[in-house]
């Protein structure tokens, strides 16, 4: 039981004795109003919650949910798309090759991973590393928005096809919204290519140095500043 629900159990309790008026310090009543009081609390069952997730069939060839990587106070999130065979075996997304060059892309732009939470957008991985089904995305919506709400990032950077799906109902082409600012509750979020996708489409690294321009100039205006 947590802390939040004894305290209401207790409350109760004093109630059913004829007890109607409970004396607090400032402090408590603080503590008790406090939004944030409970929030460590609140992401703990959300990580017990997609650890025992079976909203879509991926969970049934998946070894683990993964619930992300990096400090839930960290400003900065960094969405990634779905867990590949390595991530699945290792618990954490970016494993191998692609974990040096995503290092190397934040560091040219002086951040580095641990600046991030970084989760996916799809929690499980796929047969075959194919594409997450509509269904399967939309199973993942729900914990990745509340994600978001309890981590509360100042900053959101999104890697890869499968991102925009959550944060969009029309189907829309990536070249439409990549290097583009969007807000997510009112979170600016730059979307751009994936680490994996740039190892197999070399073309495309001028492309995401100049959206990694971008996101600098956002940290500086949102983070850094603030």
């Amino acid at each position: 039981m947590n802390p939040l629900e004894e305290l209401k159990n207790y409350i109760e309790y004093l109630e059913a004795i004829g007890i109607a008026y409970i004396p607090a310090s400032k402090e408590l009543l603080k503590f008790v109003k406090s939004e944030t009081s409970f929030e460590e609390d609140s992401i703990e069952k959300l990580k017990n919650k997609l650890k025992e997730c079976k909203a879509c069939a991926l969970h049934r060839i998946r070894k683990q949910a993964i619930w992300g990587e990096g400090e839930t106070s960290a400003d900065l999130m960094l969405i990634s798309e779905y867990p590949d065979r390595e991530e699945d075996f290792h618990n954490k997304p970016f494993v191998g090759e692609i974990e040096k060059l995503l290092i190397r892309m934040l560091a040219a732009i002086g951040l580095k991973k641990q600046d991030f939470f970084i989760t996916h957008a799809v929690k499980c991985k796929t047969p075959g590393n194919r594409p997450p089904e509509p269904e399967e995305v939309l199973a993942c919506k729900p914990i990745l928005l509340k994600q978001i709400k309890l981590i509360k990032p100042k900053l959101i950077l999104a890697m890869g096809f499968t991102p925009p799906k959550i944060f969009f109902e029309k189907k829309l082409s990536f070249s439409s919204i990549r290097g583009k600012v969007f807000k997510v509750k009112e979170i600016p979020i730059l979307f751009t290519y994936h680490p994996a996708y740039v190892i197999k489409n070399p073309a495309t690294k001028r492309l995401v140095w100049e959206d990694l321009q971008k996101f600098k100039h956002l940290y500086i205006k949102f983070v850094k500043s603030s």
